[in-house]
């Protein structure tokens, strides 16, 4: 008989960090974070969020040993205060350990007054979303959800129904679709007044982190599950990325000295982890640099749009990553919703394929 267990003692913590690398031990393509890293998403001292956010965690045990976790999640900030969210989700594949997993779930968010669970969402909707639907052969870049096949049917089984998809394209810079018309869009955006590209200034993410801020919330609010981004957690976001490459991946298109569009994109060290997940994450010798990376965010203001800037932002991300060695880039996360984008990547810009991550929704009753 599955028991369900509320996280709160020592041992159940460690139980809840534990369980996903028992879960996927086996598993090659499996990229976990280093365990303080993790442990850093609920600790407010390193996750600006959890001013906004509340959760609470839960352990499924069978005969005293995990075989699930998840937590229930509140966003004091979501424009929808009758959406609760569900993340940190992992289970072996059997439909009464998630039957009951979900049972939690909605009983602690109906105690907190709200009618639906979204998710999977960890800890807010500006981190970790989504269950990977299609791409399983696809090694993660890191931080990106990763999960067994089963997840998703398990899910519907309980009565769950999809909410929302998003892609994360597979790109081949060197084999753009139409190069010639990127290029014309974006030679007419480089005449606009005052136009240029700035480096960003890791060493400054407080006053970076009011830019990067300002684009997010102009950019972002017409999406599913935006909650504002303030400048202390803009701030912590841009400082977790000084140790994760090169500066000059990241840069901020501005026009007489305003930011209007921002491009970060981070080398994947998804091959550097998986390694050191097999060795305990123990010291190891440096491995060759890998040759993909991730363009996680890239964002132009609403007036900027439609005079060509978001190619403009493309072709210099272009440059940087063939200058640099780079030879795929994932572009990601991208919401099936977002035609814009998604039409300039399919028919300007090319991909060799694509994961798909699923938003799931269920009511509570």
């Amino acid at each position: 008989m599955v028991q369900i267990v509320k996280v709160s003692e020592p041992h159940h913590w460690h139980c809840f960090f534990e369980f996903p690398r028992r879960l996927y031990f086996r598993d090659p393509l499996w990229t976990p974070l280093p365990l303080s890293a993790e442990q850093q998403l609920f600790n407010p001292q390193t996750n600006p969020v959890l001013r906004h956010v509340n959760y609470e965690c839960f352990l499924a045990l069978d005969k005293g040993s995990p075989v699930g976790r998840i937590a229930a999640i509140t966003d004091d900030l979501l424009p929808d205060q009758r959406i609760g969210l569900f993340g940190c989700f992992e289970t072996v594949n059997n439909s009464e350990v998630v039957e009951q997993l979900l049972k939690a779930v909605a009983h602690h968010l109906k105690s907190k007054g709200k009618q639906q669970m979204q998710g999977p969402v960890t800890m807010n909707t500006s981190q970790q979303v989504g269950l990977l639907v299609e791409g399983f052969h696809l090694p993660p870049q890191a931080q990106m959800p990763y999960n067994p096949p089963y997840y998703g049917d398990l899910l519907e089984q309980q009565g769950c129904s999809q909410l929302l998809d998003l892609y994360s394209y597979l790109w081949d810079p060197g084999q753009i679709k139409a190069l010639a018309k990127l290029k014309a869009i974006a030679k007419r955006a480089a005449k606009i007044p005052g136009i240029r590209f700035r480096t960003i200034n890791l060493n400054d993410p407080w006053g970076e982190g009011k830019r990067f801020a300002a684009i997010y919330n102009q950019t972002m609010t017409n999406q599913w599950g935006f909650v504002p981004m303030d400048q202390t957690e803009a701030a912590a976001f841009l400082a977790g990325l000084r140790g994760s490459g090169d500066p000059e991946l990241l840069f901020y298109c501005e026009v007489k000295g305003e930011a209007v569009g921002v491009c970060l994109m981070m080398p994947d060290v998804g091959p550097e982890l998986r390694a050191a997940r097999r060795f305990g994450f123990a010291p190891l010798l440096p491995l060759p640099r890998s040759r993909k990376l991730r363009v996680g965010v890239l964002a132009v203001v609403p007036e900027y749009r439609r005079r060509g800037v978001v190619a403009l932002l493309l072709e210099r991300a272009l440059q940087v990553i063939l200058r640099k060695g780079y030879r795929q880039a994932e572009l990601s996360l991208i919401m099936a919703s977002n035609k814009e984008m998604n039409s300039i990547i399919n028919n300007v810009v090319g991909n060799s394929g694509k994961k798909v991550f699923r938003i799931y929704q269920k009511p509570i009753e």
